[in-house]
């Protein structure tokens, strides 16, 4: 069981509430084929693995991050706060959600190819949130 961290100011952060998953765990890999099954089950164990990050926001120390996580199914579904500067304990799975590249915006140079296509020089914006792992 978590403790609920808070502030000086009584913010509270980190796993702040977890709410039941409908879906039973019994389920979750029942239709896949014997190889993709043990391949899935083995990425769960990864992602449930549990590291101690830093939470650093790059658009400076005011801003927050509020999102709720639930990866697999029959998982409860956990609700983080995140404090930039501060450090947590927190699933190997949702570090790897909040670093994805894929998840940032686009950065768009407006040009466009004869297909209406954007050009290559359309790039992946700069990271806002970024989790450091402390321990492994």
């Amino acid at each position: 069981m978590s403790v609920v961290m808070a502030t000086e100011t009584g913010e509270q952060h980190g796993l702040i509430n977890t709410l039941a998953n409908s879906v039973s765990a019994a389920d979750a890999f029942k239709n896949m084929d014997p190889e993709w099954k043990s391949k899935a089950e083995k990425m769960r164990k990864e992602d449930s693995k549990m590291v101690k990050a830093r939470y650093i926001n790059h658009r400076g120390s005011h801003e927050r991050l509020s999102k709720p996580y639930c990866r697999y199914a029959g998982e409860p579904i956990r609700m983080y706060h995140l404090i930039p500067g501060y450090t947590y304990d927190l699933p190997m799975g949702f570090i790897n959600e909040i670093n994805e590249p894929l998840h940032r915006p686009m950065k768009r140079s407006g040009l466009l190819n004869k297909d209406g296509v954007p050009l290559p020089s359309d790039k992946v914006d700069g990271k806002i949130h970024e989790l450091v792992p402390v321990s492994f």
